[in-house]
């Protein structure tokens, strides 16, 4: 972790941003010594959940509490436990000791009493790691909490937390920070630590930070060691891999255009000034929730969405990123000569539509693969041209799905047939278009250029 983080983590309740719930709800047990022997922090990571626990732990074990609450931070408790050698407060990370073994270990060390402090508290980080094993494990002493012993759980997946071990907790849910309290903290640690900045590049760190403080004082300390005499917005975009707003107009703007070529220039610019294909398409995301009026825009931002989602799970991030995006655009074009997303009779244009878009939200990757793919309604069958060898096998491995799904919305019985082709259908001479299609309908199969 950065040392600007841990310079300034929190140390007292004071410190700590927002949270304003969780801490009213901690001091108030504190005061009146009503201390739960069990809590759950939950919420986004870099939001305070370790540092609160510290904390906490801290508060009801200080020798000299300020105002009945407000951990000192100079005796010799306070000191043991900020630097990690206190006997008596451990500090477990699930991630990397979920396994049965350390909970039976913690369940031996329970039944002794605090070393030389007054309260033993137990901090398990991102506790939803656990096995169920380890949970069951956990849960018999959650049921019967030894005295002088808290414990705290956090996780940043309250979801993955079984409800049997929740039910034996006080739950705080921590919450995202907003960007401008963000923007002031770093604005403060800046004059402090005299670094230099345009108002410009904090803001925008603290937008890519996504309401954690962690996060947005390590990517402080990152572009402060690479800036020169201040930080700049155009540091912080190359040291984040960010992109540009113009970029980002300019691509949003030649998709909605139909604009092919420039937005092939563009792609060409993201990926040349090494720009994350991921953090880009967030980018597009941000920029139109910005654009709310734009109903256009917006959808442009509902496309990013669905692709941020299907590159997840690509390999060839960038290559599909432009395929995708110039499809998109081919969308957009006016003229009759373009590739159309699908080819039909009219009557049955409505029909082909509803069951392309009832995969949107069911199966994105069927969804893609038939979006980017012609469809040819040849009366007792559907034909299905793909570009995209990976999309042909997608739609043909889940063949007997799509068959039963398109005679539930349509109410006929067709058959689905899927090819493959590197030469686009349209441009094929009528003489030649017509007898390909009628052969790939009855085989499938696969046509490529002479040579390919």
């Amino acid at each position: 972790m950065g040392t600007l983080y841990l310079k300034y983590r929190p140390k007292k309740f004071e410190d700590v941003v927002w949270q304003d719930h969780v801490k009213k709800i901690l001091i108030n047990a504190i005061k009146s010594k009503n201390i739960s022997h069990s809590y759950l922090f939950s919420g986004p990571r870099g939001t305070g959940k370790t540092s609160v626990a510290r904390i906490l732990a801290k508060s009801i074990n200080c020798l000299n509490p300020v105002d009945g609450y407000e951990p000192c931070n100079v005796c010799n408790s306070c000191v043991e436990i900020d630097s990690g050698n206190s006997l008596d407060v451990i500090e477990m990370d699930a991630a990397s000791n979920r396994g049965i073994d350390e909970i039976r270990n913690i369940r031996d060390r329970v039944a002794y009493m605090p070393f030389n402090q007054k309260y033993k508290v137990y901090i398990i980080d991102e506790v939803h790691m656990l096995t169920r094993e380890s949970f069951n494990a956990l849960l018999k002493t959650l049921e019967e909490p030894p005295e002088k012993t808290i414990f705290i759980l956090a996780t940043t997946e309250i979801q993955k937390v079984p409800e049997t071990v929740l039910s034996r907790c006080q739950v705080l849910e921590f919450r995202r920070i907003p960007s401008d309290v963000i923007k002031e903290r770093l604005a403060k640690i800046c004059e402090k630590e005299k670094i230099k900045y345009e108002p410009a590049a904090l803001e925008h760190i603290s937008k890519v930070a996504s309401g954690g403080m962690r996060d947005a004082l390590g990517m402080l300390e990152e572009i402060s060691r690479f800036a020169e005499d201040e930080i700049t917005l155009n540091d912080t975009l190359l040291v984040l891999g960010e992109s540009p707003v113009e970029i980002v107009e300019s691509y949003t703007s030649s998709i909605l255009d139909g604009n092919v070529e420039s937005l092939i220039n563009i792609i060409e610019s993201i990926k040349n000034r090494g720009i994350d294909v991921m953090n880009f398409l967030k980018n597009v995301v941000e920029y139109s929730s910005e654009k709310i009026e734009d109903l256009r825009v917006i959808q442009i931002g509902r496309f990013a969405i669905d692709l941020i989602q299907y590159l997840k799970y690509e390999e060839r991030q960038f290559d599909v990123f432009k395929i995708m995006s110039v499809f998109e655009a081919l969308k957009y074009k006016k003229r009759e000569t373009d590739l159309p997303v699908i080819e039909k009779e009219k009557s049955t244009e409505s029909v082909i539509n509803k069951f392309v878009e009832s995969y949107r939200n069911e199966d994105l990757s069927v969804y893609v693969s038939l979006k980017m793919s012609i469809l040819k309604d040849l009366g007792d069958r559907i034909l299905v041209i793909s570009y995209v060898p990976i999309h042909k096998e997608i739609l043909e491995e889940k063949a007997e799905e799509i068959n039963n799904k398109f005679k539930e919305i349509a109410k006929r019985d067709v058959r689905f047939v899927f090819a493959y082709s590197k030469v686009p259908i349209d441009s094929m001479e009528d003489s030649l278009r017509e007898p390909v299609i009628k052969v790939l309908s009855l085989f499938g199969g696969k046509i490529l250029p002479e040579g390919g």
